[in-house]
């Protein structure tokens, strides 16, 4: 969705003299032979110490901006024990850009993970309702990832994302995953700070998401922003982006169809009553913690963490 030193070298220096005594061919046993005598040296004349060179003072080390955070977690939303930790949302949306009611009829749990339809069906915000899931606690800075596989339709909306603002008492801050049912080979990633949008970003994926499973996640840093294919770096913000979010949010899913100007964006609402976007896993790992995330179930070999390696990635998608 955000881093030996040897031993020291010896500061004196040792002077040592060797001294041969030589002992005449001639001499016999019997002839007493003279010790051989010490000369006296000279006592080495003092070198004065040489001071260490002084070394300039390192710049202080910038502390890491910090966001208070829930803990780590992983869900596979199997089952209704999982309404203590997310609230499935009951409410209308008279205002913005839904088409219609949320409604917890909308979504199913079962062992393979949840269901959220979409259904034509008259509602007092629209002649549609919607499903949608919201954690209950507020997280931060981290690696956001999810197992899902997006509704097809023309209309339809399919979302991943964290959120905050003006119901919270909040700045409007969020970051997107998002899949439009029109067109479900693509996927589209976004960001907000204050209300404000940055540098979105739609790319073709080598797959038809609505068929399969497949995970997708984002990293939130101070740094920045980099978001995820089956663990490979898609996009990342630029450096000094001023559009990154700055306030924890809930991590919401859901799938819905908006008022009729929305239609430019996701197509005309011609889907199919009852289509679904199916979520099997979310997890949440704080940033700088190794806490168990979706892709240790998902991918054969978790990918290692990559806070330093995005700064080298480019706004392309990789090959």
């Amino acid at each position: 969705m955000l881093s030996d030193f040897g031993k020291p070298k010896p500061t004196g220096s040792v002077i040592a003299a060797a001294i041969e005594a030589t002992v005449p061919d001639d001499l016999s046993e019997s002839q007493p032979v003279a010790p051989a005598v010490q000369p006296i040296l000279p006592a080495p004349t003092p070198v004065p110490a040489t001071p260490a060179p002084r070394r300039p003072l390192a710049a202080p080390i910038k502390a890491r901006p910090k966001l208070p955070s829930a803990p780590g977690f992983i869900t596979l939303l199997g089952d209704t024990l999982n309404d203590a930790f997310f609230y499935r949302s009951e409410y209308s949306n008279p205002t913005g850009h839904y088409g219609g009611d949320w409604s917890r009829d909308n979504i199913g749990q079962s062992a393979a993970g949840a269901d959220l339809e979409v259904r034509r069906q008259p509602s007092r915000s629209g002649p549609y309702t919607g499903g949608e899931m919201k954690t209950l606690k507020t997280y931060g800075y981290g690696r956001y990832e999810v197992v899902m596989r997006p509704a097809k339709g023309s209309g339809l909306v399919s979302s991943f994302f964290t959120y905050t603002g003006s119901y919270e008492g909040n700045p409007h801050d969020e970051i997107d995953i998002e899949f439009l049912g029109l067109d479900t080979s693509r996927i589209h990633f976004n960001y907000f700070r204050n209300g404000k949008t940055g540098a979105s970003a739609t790319f073709d994926l080598p797959f038809d998401a609505a068929e399969a499973d497949h995970l997708y996640a984002f990293e939130w840093a101070p740094e920045g922003i980099t978001w995820y294919v089956d663990g490979a770096p898609y996009y990342k913000t630029v450096e000094g982006d001023a559009y990154l979010p700055t306030t924890p949010g809930s991590v919401i899913f859901n799938a819905w169809t908006g008022k009729p100007f929305m239609s430019a964006w996701h197509g005309k609402p011609t889907f199919e009553s009852g289509a679904s976007a199916h979520y099997s896993c979310v997890s949440f790992s704080p940033i700088g913690e190794d806490t168990r995330a979706c892709s240790d179930l998902f991918l054969p070999r978790r990918p290692g963490k990559s806070y330093a390696m995005t700064a080298n990635l480019s706004q392309q998608p990789t090959p």
